[in-house]
């Protein structure tokens, strides 16, 4: 096969992967209501973001868009660092409920406001919309682990997120451009209100099975160590600043963009409301081509694919202004939101990578805090600068701040691929079914633990009977496995060690090397970190431990030895 047919096949099969993750999520009942009420919520906040645009726009031109943008997110910024601990303080599937109901109330609360043409009201609801959209992500990532009842359909619900998100983005800013073309865009918070009320009682009939409780309420003080402890983490890494140094310039530049398409629509493009909308689904198009993109990523190099989609973020921004037209708008804004795809995934990965495990919850509220502050600082900016060099400047001046700040980052960039790279054992953990449902980064971790064990042909590599102290991977080399009489051998990528670990029972098989082979050894303590304390990851290897004893119970039966 030759390399473009390769690539073309490969393609395919991720087509095919993710039809396959959303069939899977959706025959799992509790997962497709918490998706359902996903979609409705994630394209009535894009829906909701285009309506108050306008409005804002309508009532007091540009600087109101800004304005509208600094109180929709500034208490955004302000929980984030609190939202990963509010959402283990409830019962995740009501917190969530909660969010949802708080939210519906505020749409309509502004759809009665918009009405009313109460400006103040309208602002004041916003940062309520904006507060409960900020807690619903955290709280819909913590539940569904809870709901998934195999590996195979935590992937799937997270891989359906994910796809849904992108639809979001693409359907509600299109829905509100149709509906402000011929209505108030009362009517707009008011569709969202009913649509928020729905997913409100999809997620009523949740039921969360074998829940553990939670523990109690975080005091005040331990949650200001832990903001704190994450802002000092980022401050003593190097790496980690300038991820999220730039994380922040891509969020101002996102904070300038929601308002320059606002003010685009109406005097560059010379179009209405609905183009509002118009334009910013193309962002959701985008979105969509370029979540394939990422999937194609080299999980080896991300700082520089991260550098580089930076620069197809700012890029087009810039080409909008010498051509003002509306066609191309819209296609150079999709490229914006596929840019925006491929970043989203080379970055959280990144911090994964570079950030201490028991301190990445503590970095990413941090990080969320500084992002949607970012955003709001942004709103309020742009319409300075337009007032400032006018409109078509403005669009060259925000699109060109990225692409100049990878440009004067871009070594920088280039030595984190260089030192910040998954182990080369990465690839023997991706089989193991156990490991399977961990995240990327969760994986590296676990590659990163393994120690190299060479044994020579005869070597006993465990005993049946001895206490179990550790999980192995062969890479090389055949060994041969007897459990009570059952007889196997082991090649590359196979593994062995599991029971004892898991079972917490003496070895039940003994492993001798064949050949002269080279094995990998994760400690006991480094195993049962990533397997049990991943849901799925336990499930799956309790179902490994049941066919093993299973395929042992049976050769005993058969040969008259067994109970």
């Amino acid at each position: 096969m030759g390399e473009r047919e390769a690539f073309q096949w490969s393609a395919v099969l991720r087509t095919r992967q993710v039809v396959s993750a959303l069939g899977a999520a959706v025959r799992n009942e509790n997962v497709r209501r918490v998706e359902l009420a996903w979609g409705a919520w994630i394209a009535t906040e894009w829906a909701y973001f285009v309506a108050l645009g306008v409005f804002a726009y309508q009532h007091g031109g540009a600087s109101a868009v800004g304005v509208a943008g600094l109180v929709r997110l500034l208490p955004a910024a302000a929980v984030a660092p609190f939202a990963a601990s509010l959402g283990d303080r409830f019962r995740r599937e009501r917190f969530l409920l909660a969010l949802m109901l708080l939210g519906s109330a505020a749409l309509a609360g502004s759809a009665a406001a918009a009405y009313a043409d109460s400006e103040l009201l309208v602002f004041a609801l916003a940062a309520v919309v904006g507060f409960s959209s900020t807690l619903v992500r955290p709280a819909l990532q913590a539940l569904l682990p809870s709901l998934a009842r195999t590996p195979e359909e935590l992937i799937a619900a997270n891989g359906a997120t994910s796809t849904i998100e992108s639809l979001g983005t693409l359907i509600g800013p299109f829905g509100a451009g149709l509906l402000v073309s011929f209505a108030n865009v009362g009517l707009v918070f008011g569709v969202g209100a009913a649509a928020v009320l729905a997913a409100a009682g999809f997620l009523a009939r949740v039921r969360v099975e074998g829940r553990v409780e939670l523990g109690g309420a975080t005091e005040d003080g331990n949650a200001r160590r832990m903001i704190e402890d994450g802002f000092r983490a980022i401050a003593r890494t190097p790496n980690a600043r300038l991820v999220i140094g730039l994380i922040t310039a891509q969020a101002f530049v996102r904070g300038c963009l929601n308002v320059l398409i606002v003010i685009a629509a109406f005097r560059l493009l010379h179009g209405s409301a609905s183009d509002v909308g118009y334009l910013t689904a193309a962002i959701g198009v985008g979105g969509l081509v370029g979540a394939f993109g990422a999937m194609a990523l080299d999980g080896r190099r991300l700082a520089v694919p991260f550098g580089l989609a930076l620069v197809f973020w700012g890029v087009p921004i810039a080409l909008i202004a010498p051509r003002p037209d509306f066609a191309a708008a819209m296609v150079l804004l999709a490229i914006v939101g596929a840019a925006n795809s491929v970043e989203d995934v080379a970055v959280f990965t990144l911090l994964q990578r570079i950030v201490p495990e028991e301190l990445l919850t503590r970095v990413l509220g941090a990080v969320w805090g500084l992002a949607m502050g970012a955003v709001a600082v942004g709103s309020i900016i742009a319409p300075a600068v337009i007032a400032l060099i006018g409109l078509r400047p403005a669009f060259v001046a925000v699109g060109s701040f990225l692409p100049l700040l990878t440009l004067l980052t871009y070594g920088r960039l280039v030595d984190i691929d260089r030192t910040v790279a998954p182990p080369p054992e990465l690839e023997l953990v991706d089989h193991v079914p156990m490991f399977a449902p961990l995240s990327l980064a969760g994986k590296e971790r676990v590659a990163a633990s393994l120690v190299q064990v060479s044994v020579a042909a005869g070597e006993l590599v465990i005993r049946a009977g001895d206490a179990g102290d550790r999980f192995y991977i062969v890479a090389h080399g055949e060994l041969e496995i007897d459990a009570d009489g059952v007889r196997s051998t082991a090649h590359r990528p196979d593994y062995f060690g599991e029971i004892a670990l898991l079972r917490d029972v003496p070895r039940t098989a003994s492993v001798k090397a064949s050949t002269d082979s080279q094995l990998y050894a994760l400690q006991r303590d480094d195993f049962l970190a990533a397997v049990t304390g991943h849901a799925a990851a336990h499930a799956a290897g309790q179902a490994v431990v049941d066919e093993r004893l299973g395929q042992s119970t049976d050769h005993l039966s058969r040969s008259g030895t067994g109970s």
